[in-house]
């Protein structure tokens, strides 16, 4: 009784809210909010294709995930990329539908601090838990839905874009988030990046689903543009540290508002988020 009891606080304190809506062509979208992920200014999402699952969200819902999918059918989940909020209910969902996980790159599954979440992590999202998946394949097909996997590193070595060309519709994960430079993660690379940006706009989809709510219709000029943008921040980033500007100068010479909010986020996430981390991956990983 007393651990019922706690989980219903938590769950309060959570204040975890799952629903539904339809998109595209005969897509059901799963909206997956908490109190906390509000405070970071976005939602998650997840999309049943016919039978065919993109992503699961993250653990602190996942009783609620489990309800609103007992009904479906699924034959495969796609995770767009390993990450704890996209991830967090896929070993229950394989337990319960008795279907393959796919993720790309899976031997990486528990990088990029997913072994090991920082206390951010774990208070918005949750541990994944177990998580076996299998290497995605370059197609998964389900009874009528179809969805090819298009490598989108950059934010993560194990991203995918799902794209389903039947309808058009392309599943972007955390590709395409803002649309331009933004904080990235300590990992990401924005040079891949925008590479990952490009080849997803030269399948022309006329509908983008991400992996946070935002739905764009005939998404390939803000794709480009993107990357155009992220491109040339980076270039800037490169040219303002060989001048030997300081990081965090370079921050404030490259981004013109937001600094407030972006040094909230950087101390919240104990550094693993931040614009300076933008201006570090740039020199990085910039082309020799």
């Amino acid at each position: 009784m007393r651990q019922a009891a706690s989980h219903r606080v938590w769950r309060s304190i959570q204040g975890a809210r799952v629903w539904t809506d339809r998109v595209g062509a005969d897509i059901t979208r799963i909206r997956i909010a908490s109190r906390w992920a509000r405070l970071l200014g976005f939602e998650v999402s997840a999309y049943l294709v016919g039978d065919l699952l993109v992503d699961t969200g993250f653990r602190h819902v996942r009783r609620q995930m489990l309800d609103v999918l007992s009904d479906s059918t699924i034959a495969a989940i796609c995770c767009t990329h390993n990450h704890e909020d996209h991830t967090g209910n896929c070993a229950p969902l394989v337990d319960r539908h008795r279907c393959p996980a796919y993720l790309r790159n899976c031997e990486l599954r528990w990088g990029e601090g997913v072994r090991r979440l920082k206390p951010y992590r774990s208070w918005f999202w949750g541990p994944p838990g177990e998580l076996e998946v299998q290497e995605m394949p370059e197609v998964v097909e389900g009874a009528e839905r179809r969805l090819r996997a298009i490598p989108a590193p950059g934010h993560s070595a194990t991203h995918v874009a799902l794209w389903e060309e039947a309808s058009g519709t392309v599943f972007t994960g955390d590709l395409f988030i803002s649309p331009g430079a933004s904080a990235v993660m300590t990992q990401e690379n924005p040079y891949e990046l925008a590479a990952s940006l490009r080849r997803v706009a030269a399948v022309q989809p006329e509908l983008m689903l991400t992996g946070h709510g935002q739905v764009l219709a005939k998404p390939a000029v803000a794709l480009r543009t993107k990357a155009e943008r992220i491109e040339a921040a980076a270039s800037r980033a490169v040219e303002l540290h060989r001048s030997g500007m300081a990081d965090r100068d370079a921050v404030r010479e490259i981004f013109a508002t937001g600094h407030g909010r972006d040094r909230m986020i950087e101390v919240l996430t104990q550094g693993e988020f931040s614009r300076a981390n933008f201006v570090r991956a740039a020199v990085l990983h910039a082309p020799v």
